[in-house]
């Protein structure tokens, strides 16, 4: 028995032949739209770009920033040495260094005062160490003040003067400090 066939009609070819043409269309134009050069920084997803994917020689000097490099992106032998520095006068050792300190230590004392309007203290390094710092830990009283009212080293640098006072008699007990330490 024969088949029939029918043949389509004009309209569904024509709809046909649009609905080819957009899809392909579609396609063909994101590639062909692309231009040249328009993939950069912002479009490329994180560690995209890899050693292996970089041609030979397409990093170049002009694209490093100067003192971006370390001493372990280089081969052995690529870095030059700088030329030897001078002697001092000890061998191969510099210069002697500025004088240290050592032997750092606080030391502390307290005085008392009854119905008195100052205080006064003088705190000593022991013997050999100089001041280095200093003033009151602690001024402990009932009532107003007192306040610090001078707070300097000894003039020989050996130790450490605080004074405080009130504006009227009282009782108190000050601390004072000094920071000492030999200089070499």
């Amino acid at each position: 028995m024969p088949v029939s066939r029918r043949r389509p009609s004009p309209a569904m070819v024509v709809a046909c032949l649009a609905l080819f043409v957009a899809l392909a269309g579609t396609s063909v134009a994101a590639v062909t739209q692309l231009a040249r050069n328009s993939v950069g920084t912002p479009q490329l997803k994180r560690n995209a770009v890899t050693a292996a994917k970089i041609n030979p020689n397409a990093v170049r000097t002009g694209h490093v920033l100067n003192g971006s490099l370390l001493v372990e992106d280089f081969k052995a032998g690529q870095i030059p040495q700088g030329p030897k520095g001078d002697k001092g006068d000890k061998g191969d050792k510099g210069d002697q260094g500025a004088p240290g300190l050592s032997g750092y230590e606080i030391v502390t004392a307290t005085n008392s005062v009854t119905a008195f309007y100052a205080n006064q203290i003088t705190i000593n390094c022991p013997a050999g160490k100089r001041a280095f710092g200093g003033g009151s830990v602690n001024v402990l009283t009932a009532g107003e003040g007192p306040y610090v009212w001078y707070s300097y080293p000894k003039t020989d640098g050996t130790g450490w003067n605080v004074g405080t006072a009130r504006n009227s008699p009282g009782t108190w007990t000050m601390e004072g400090y000094v920071v000492c330490a030999t200089s070499s």
